[in-house]
């Protein structure tokens, strides 16, 4: 976000005319350990992660910017045991771990008015700006793995000639479609927030725990007025303000990684921002298929970057088979079953003889053969050793597991 000073002299300078301003209101980075981070001995996690903690904030300056290390006010992040945040600090911001399960790695989480005071903090003592482009690079090592476990992009719009419940009013009639870069129409959930019938704020997606992106459109006008904001005494500047918050997570904040990884200054940042709010989210008149003033106007910043891609749901057929093959088959205490009667040797031999059965006499169904003409060309673009990875990673988290791992890297 934008500080106040900047918001007075963006709205000041252009005498309530149309204005625009991008921002990244929230971001949360997970650190995933590696060998290299946490050796042969992840037992030994608890002693380690408190010491990579410390480090990722000196990274980021946050020791000198913000003060001593102080234990977290509030709750830690959903599923995390320990962790800290700075003296200094006014708001919600955590670093945090499970003081076992590694495989969680390490969160470092900004509320949206903490990120803000990070940047304003950092600006002031550096004399330069810093934003979250800048922040995933200092990140990111080769000693561990960076996620991005959400990021919320901002577009704010002042003087608009549109509210947001003429906004809903017109989606809601079909008189406004929301499509995605392709042309495809979203066809996501879509409610609203109303008062006395009149909608204050729009959410187009779900707000559900697993859903990897979720748009919502409110009236940053209002809203400061009624809870006196940070930027209240800008609101007397412009004649309308309203935002729109598209929320990134998983599969969709780890591609917009990778994108912040790319870029050097705060121009592209904007046109990033930009891109990728209409890459699922353009509002097209349905009559004539324009694109009405709050589309159209970010056409101009829009920059060129690949488009955000979900593998199908279907595939996750794949990463649901492993889970299941893992707990609720019955394959792996058949497994230990031969193993406590016969040994080993016994157990490896099944194994093997399972697979020369495949090889043998296994018959593939048509469900199979259909499955495979449809999906086997996406997926065979991905690393499957990532892939298959990522499912034990994800069948660990899913049942709370700390995994073991054989001493010898054998």
């Amino acid at each position: 976000m934008y500080t106040s000073y900047e918001i007075k002299k963006i709205l000041s300078d252009n005498a309530k005319r149309n204005v625009i301003m991008t921002s990244i209101d929230e971001v949360t980075f997970v650190i995933k350990p590696t060998e290299d981070t946490i050796g042969e001995y992840p037992e030994r996690w608890n002693q380690t992660a408190p010491q990579i903690a410390e480090i990722i904030a000196e990274k980021l300056k946050l020791p000198l910017l913000l003060g001593d290390y102080s234990p977290p006010e509030q709750r830690l992040p959903a599923g995390y045991t320990d962790g800290f945040t700075f003296k200094n600090m006014p708001y919600y911001f955590s670093i945090a771990w499970h003081y076992r399960n590694f495989t969680m790695g390490i969160i470092v989480k900004f509320s949206a008015s903490a990120l803000s005071h990070y940047k304003q903090a950092y600006k002031e003592y550096y004399n330069e700006a810093i934003d979250v482009n800048i922040m995933a690079k200092l990140l990111n090592e080769e000693y561990w793995e960076l996620r991005l476990s959400r990021i919320d992009l901002a577009i704010d719009y002042f003087n608009y000639d549109m509210t947001v419940n003429e906004l809903y009013q017109g989606i809601k009639n079909k008189q406004i479609l929301i499509l995605n870069h392709n042309g495809r129409k979203n066809i996501s959930n879509i409610s609203a927030q109303e008062v006395n019938g009149v909608a204050q704020t729009i959410y187009i997606g779900s707000k559900k725990k697993n859903i990897n992106s979720l748009l919502r459109i409110y009236n940053k006008y209002q809203e400061q007025l009624d809870n006196r904001g940070r930027y209240v005494h800008v609101v007397n500047l412009c004649d309308s303000w309203i935002r729109m918050e598209a929320s990134y997570k998983g599969i969709y904040s780890n591609q917009i990684l990778a994108l912040l990884l790319t870029i050097s200054n705060a121009n592209e940042l904007s046109q990033l921002i930009v891109n990728k709010m209409i890459d699922k989210y353009g509002f097209y008149n349905s009559e004539d298929g324009s694109p009405i003033p709050f589309t159209k106007d970010l056409f101009v910043g829009s920059g060129h970057f690949p488009e955000l891609e979900s593998l199908s749901s279907r595939n996750n057929y794949l990463l649901a088979t492993v889970s299941y093959i893992m707990k609720g088959s019955g394959f792996f205490p058949l497994l230990k079953k031969i193993e406590e009667i016969w040994g080993v040797e016994a157990r490896n031999h099944f194994i093997i003889r399972l697979i020369q059965e495949y090889e043998w006499n296994y018959i593939p169904n048509q469900d199979v053969e259909l499955w495979l003409n449809k999906f086997s060309s996406e997926l065979s673009q991905l690393n499957y050793k990532e892939y298959f990875e990522d499912s034990f990673k994800l069948f660990y988290q899913k049942n709370n597991i700390t995994p073991k791992r054989p001493k010898n890297k054998e």
